[in-house]
């Protein structure tokens, strides 16, 4: 099979609805292992170009943004905050004295996609920690497998060793061999136990895993086994949240 009959649209003379054509699947896989497979393949060859339509399309926003800004500028107006850029590192941040865990633990439960959901997340997590007044001491542990392969072979996450107030462990020694317990909170929402604020001087672990609630209990169950109070935070009372109280960035 070659890349180019892979991902084929046709359209259906009935209807004429598109559809994405697939050869059919060799003797000894089954339709759906198939399909991931091609649709893997497929995006490995349209990668390139996907990636083009990205850039072109920050590089337009970013030029929209400047006429914006130089419109206002020359009609004598103050420019709007949305349109203010914020600074990549706050130069003024303090210490919060808050320690958070992401324990990675689960990449064998995770597709590919969700592994990258995962890495998406954490990059996410490190902007935001490096701009923010009051800065997180993180740490990534069990970061091996997949997702530490990710971040090795992505150019934007090239130099992550060197992230400021980030740390990447690839094992979870801290949560075994932690013998005070009482200074780590498990956040879970699988778990009645609330807590109100974050509190300096507590290291609180959250679950590194993409799973679309498919594995539930799976943290709580980790905590109770490690001894670690599981509590989860207030999320219900500020945002309506139909399901489980979580929330996520993709």
């Amino acid at each position: 099979m070659s890349d180019s009959e892979v991902g084929k649209v046709e359209s259906s003379s009935e209807n004429d609805l598109k559809r994405t054509y697939y050869p059919p699947a060799p003797e000894g896989i089954s339709k759906r292992q198939w399909k991931r497979q091609c649709k893997k393949l497929e995006h490995e060859r349209t990668k390139d170009e996907h990636n083009k339509m990205k850039r072109d399309k920050r590089k337009k926003s970013r030029e929209n943004r400047r006429l914006q800004i130089q419109k206002i500028v020359e009609s004598g107006k103050e420019i709007p905050e949305e349109l203010k850029k914020a600074p990549r590192v706050n130069q003024n941040q303090k210490d919060s004295g808050i320690n958070i865990i992401i324990d990675c633990a689960f990449d064998d439960l995770m597709n590919d996609k969700e592994v990258a959901s995962m890495d998406n997340q954490i990059t996410r997590a490190y902007g935001s920690n490096k701009r923010e007044n009051y800065f997180a001491n993180i740490k990534i542990t069990s970061f091996n497998k997949r997702l530490k392969e990710r971040f090795d072979k992505l150019a934007y996450n090239s130099r992550y060793d060197n992230w400021k107030n980030f740390e990447f462990i690839e094992n979870e020694d801290i949560l075994t061999n932690n013998e005070d317990k009482s200074k780590l909170i498990y956040l879970t929402a699988d778990t009645d136990e609330k807590i109100d604020k974050l509190e300096p001087g507590i290291t609180y672990i959250v679950g590194g895993i993409v799973d679309k609630n498919r594995y539930k209990n799976l943290c709580f169950e980790k905590a109770q086994k490690l001894g670690i109070p599981a509590k989860r935070l207030p999320i219900d009372e500020f945002v309506k949240v139909a399901g489980r109280k979580v929330l996520t960035t993709t």
